[in-house]
């Protein structure tokens, strides 16, 4: 089911405009911006390979997180824009042995800071830098009654310089369609979306988005991290 509904809004976004990749705001005149915030429950998930050769991969439970996002104009067809996301999950069995079991929870936190050039009405391009780290907490309890340990693994901060479109498509009167997709060393961010005007300055967005980051490093070891799902928000522009 849910990717027959990223299938069906991206064939929209296709078949209505010639280039679909655009951003919610538009006029990038000195000053207009745009507020963006969306409370999304997504999937996360980590994965890697032992020192055997074997692959292992943790999905951790879905827990309610909050995207934010401005984008002002400079003026000359020039914005400037700054996202954040700070995907948390619930607890979930990471490992089970004979002898213990890990419950642990991850935390993944994205930052991006963007120069936008408006090419036409209907796509921009972009370039930033994008700055993600994870973190997991784990709970580990022994079957022999030994103490309950808590352990904390950060892996260090990935920076990378990405590049990416960005754009948009009227569907209705009031409806638009995006997407967005940014690429980057080990990295990849995309978002698939519509967006209701509700009055000249608010708009309802309800959109998918997926983010995977590639060799993370904590504690010597390199792992992949991801998180994609639904999200539904508000975009207020002044």
């Amino acid at each position: 089911m849910r990717k027959t509904i990223i299938l069906a809004m991206v064939t929209v976004i296709m078949l209505t405009a010639n280039i679909a990749l655009a951003a919610p705001l538009t006029d990038y005149s000195a000053g207009k911006t745009a507020i963006d915030l969306t409370w999304r429950s997504s999937d996360t998930k980590t994965s890697g390979t032992d020192d055997d050769g074997s692959s292992w991969e943790t999905s951790f439970g879905k827990k309610r997180n909050l995207d934010w996002g401005i984008t002002t104009g400079l003026g000359n067809n020039f914005a400037i824009q700054y996202n954040g996301l700070n995907a948390k999950s619930k607890d979930a069995v990471s490992w089970s042995a004979t002898d213990e079991t890990g419950i642990s929870n991850l935390k993944l936190k994205n930052q991006e800071l963007n120069v936008l050039y408006k090419l036409n009405k209907n796509l921009s391009v972009y370039t930033g830098l994008v700055s993600v780290k994870a973190q997991e907490n784990a709970t580990i309890t022994y079957t022999d009654g030994s103490p309950t340990e808590n352990e904390t693994y950060t892996s260090k901060t990935k920076k990378a310089m990405q590049f990416g479109f960005v754009g948009s498509t009227k569907i209705a009167d009031k409806t638009t369609a995006y997407a967005a997709v940014g690429v980057a060393s080990n990295f990849t961010n995309w978002k698939v979306g519509l967006s209701q005007e509700i009055s000249p300055n608010i708009d309802f967005n309800v959109d998918y988005r997926g983010i995977k980051v590639k060799e993370l490093e904590a504690d010597g070891e390199k792992f992949d991290a991801s998180s994609k799902g639904f999200g539904f928000g508000v975009t207020y522009k002044f």
